[in-house]
């Protein structure tokens, strides 16, 4: 049986650098998976930004994205969340 795909929602808490953005977004799309939502914004300390990604796939995929992203020198904290 095959899984279905899902949107699952990952909070990442990044380095508020130049060219962050450009990286994570490059290391999702260059494996071939689809960004369905990306919303970016500042938190309470001026270092720290949090992205809020919404990616189509399976569990599988999204499992091999965050630990994509959590080997990612810029990336502090991923937590992933199910959609619909």
């Amino acid at each position: 049986m095959q899984e279905r795909e899902r949107i699952y929602v990952l909070s990442c808490f990044v380095e508020n650098k130049p060219g962050v953005l450009a990286r994570i977004v490059g290391l999702i799309s260059g494996r071939g998976y689809n960004i369905q939502t990306l919303n970016v914004g500042p938190t309470e300390d001026g270092t720290v930004s949090r992205m809020k990604i919404g990616v189509l796939g399976t569990e599988k995929v999204v499992n091999q994205i965050i630990l994509q992203l959590r080997n990612c020198v810029n990336v502090m904290e991923v937590v992933c969340r199910r959609g619909r």
